[in-house]
Parts: C-alpha cells; structure tokens; sequence
C-alpha cells in the first residue's frame, strides 16, 4: 500500500513581497474562483522507491505591492485537503490525524515579512510558513512579474492590473511535526520541493 507524505505550500507555499504595505501599494487578489485554474501549488517527493507530486489549485491570499519602489507584504494560503497526488488512497492517508490533519489544520500559509530585491524581477523573501500548526521562518528566492492592465490582460481574462510571481523551496517535513512511520520507509522522502504559481489581481 503507498502512502504520501504531507504538505505544502503551500504551497504554500511561497509569495515575494516585503512585510508591511505603505499608502502607495497596491493590494492584489488571488483570484480563486473565475481563475483559480490558474494558481497552483505542489509538492514533490523523490525517495528510494517511489517519486509523486501532489497538486492543488486551492490558494488564496491578499498581496500589497508597488511596481516602483518594489516593495509590498503580502499572505499566501493553502487548502491542503485539496491536494491530489493522484492516488485516492493516499490522499486519504495524506488528510488524515497522521500526517497533515486537515481537520484540525486547515490551512497552509506562508506570510512576507522582508524581501530583498535581487536584481529585475528577482526576489529574496523571508516569512513565516505556516504547516500542520508549527510556524517556522524561511527565506526563498521568488520571481515576481508586475503587468499593467492593458488589452492583452483583459484578452486573458484579467479585470486589471496582474502579478504573477513563482517560488520554490525545500522543508523537512519533520521539522513541522510531522512523523514518517516505518511502512512508508524509502517512499516518502523526508525533505520535500514546495513550488507555487500564483496570479494576483489589483484592486
């Protein structure tokens, strides 16, 4: 029987803006109804004997960002019962009480708390990532592309200004309380990738 291993992102994991908003940001939507197909979050485990993806495109989130000084803040959020590695039985096993407990942990959430323009639309950010009720602080590298609404926004189906911005990193599951039993040994690897594409729409 296979088992997964929990996460994400979460998903999210995974924004790239700084910690506070001034009166000059702009605040940007995840749109996660008309355009959530668009959005989506993974995580990816490659062990000994056995390599899945899991997948959602349950995120959400308010983001803060001004194209000139490119500074923002921002919370990105995931819907971890949503994610589908595409074994029902182990998306079970991924939901339940032993492994990310989406009852009692609903969310996966990743708050900006700095960033550090690297160069262009290149990000350093640090903040808080929220899994399976233990926050710890991370730092990632995120890809941020600010587009000002014009014909070819509203020709995808964008009503307004749109950023789009990328992530990915690596956790040890363990370091979030979560415990890898002996069954799953060798299929489930104990640092996992969390990658996130995500649209956000000005307001």
């Amino acid at each position: 029987m296979k088992t997964s291993t929990p996460i994400l992102v979460s998903i999210a994991i995974a924004a790239a803006f700084a910690s506070q908003a001034s009166a000059q940001q702009k605040r940007f939507e995840i749109d996660n109804q008309k355009n959530k197909y668009r959005n989506v979050a993974t995580i990816e485990s490659v062990a000994d004997f056995e390599t899945f993806t899991g997948k959602t495109n349950e995120v959400s989130g308010s983001l803060f960002f001004d194209p000139k000084t490119k500074k923002g803040g921002g919370k990105i959020v995931v819907d971890p019962a949503s994610i589908d590695t595409g074994i029902p039985l182990r998306n079970d096993h991924m939901k339940s009480e032993g492994w990310l407990d989406t009852k009692k942990y609903p969310e996966i959430v990743f708050e900006a708390e700095k960033v550090q323009q690297l160069k262009g639309n290149d990000y350093r950010v640090t903040g808080k990532f929220t899994l399976h009720g233990v926050t710890k602080k991370i730092t990632t590298n995120v890809t941020v592309q600010y587009r000002a609404a014009d014909a070819s926004t509203k020709t995808a189906g964008f009503v307004g200004d749109v950023v789009h911005f990328t992530t990915k990193f690596n956790i040890a599951i363990t370091d979030y309380g979560i415990k890898l039993p002996a069954m799953v040994a060798g299929k489930v690897a104990k640092d996992v990738t969390i990658s996130l594409s995500s649209y956000a729409v000005g307001k």
